[in-house]
């Protein structure tokens, strides 16, 4: 759906159409916190702004976010990405499905940065530190949690950025046994 279909729901959520993803959840977070409440803002206007005309705020709210998200997520599985073999590329058709790409770090970082969100966001939002979540994008395996722990940290991340998440765990978590076998190895 072309984003000029997709305005409304911009205006409801009071935001440019040019917002990131993390702008877009951002938003939805504080408007919904913002209504659904009795809050400072609204105690003012509490006579004029009933209990009903705030939930029918709220479904707005929610199903211009409801939108926006399945937008986001329709355009990434369509878009197109990077220029290595095995993985998207800025070349490749359009329509392109996930199941081709090779997630890496890398590519979560550059999905990341490609939608204009800060690490520090990703941080803040899935809880995992930032130490870690740099260490995943830079595969610096050396310095990642046992597996398991690994594994959930990639799938939240991956979820984060609307992706398939078990896939992008399993690519990774193949990248990190690869390592770690190379690595026993040499010892």
């Amino acid at each position: 759906m072309p984003k000029k279909n997709l305005k409304k729901y911009f205006d409801i959520l009071e935001i440019d159409s040019n917002a990131s993803l993390s702008e877009i959840r951002n938003t939805y977070i504080r408007l919904k916190k913002l209504y659904s409440t009795d809050s400072m803002v609204i105690t003012p206007i509490a006579d004029e702004f009933s209990k009903k005309k705030r939930l029918a705020v709220l479904q707005q709210i929610e199903e211009a976010y409801t939108r926006l998200k399945e937008e986001l997520k329709d355009e990434r599985q369509k878009s197109t990405y990077f220029g290595k073999p095995g993985v998207a590329s800025e070349n490749s058709t359009e329509g392109e499905e996930t199941e081709s790409i090779s997630f890496s770090g890398d590519v979560l970082r550059k999905i990341r940065e490609r939608r204009r969100i800060h690490l520090h966001e990703v941080a803040l939002d899935t809880k995992i530190r930032m130490e870690i979540l740099e260490n995943i994008e830079y595969e610096r395996f050396d310095a990642l949690p046992q597996e398991v722990y690994l594994r959930g940290h990639v799938s939240n991340y991956a979820r984060y950025l609307l992706l398939d998440a078990r896939k992008v765990a399993d690519d990774y978590i193949r990248r990190y046994k690869t390592w770690k076998a190379d690595a026993e190895e040499k010892v």
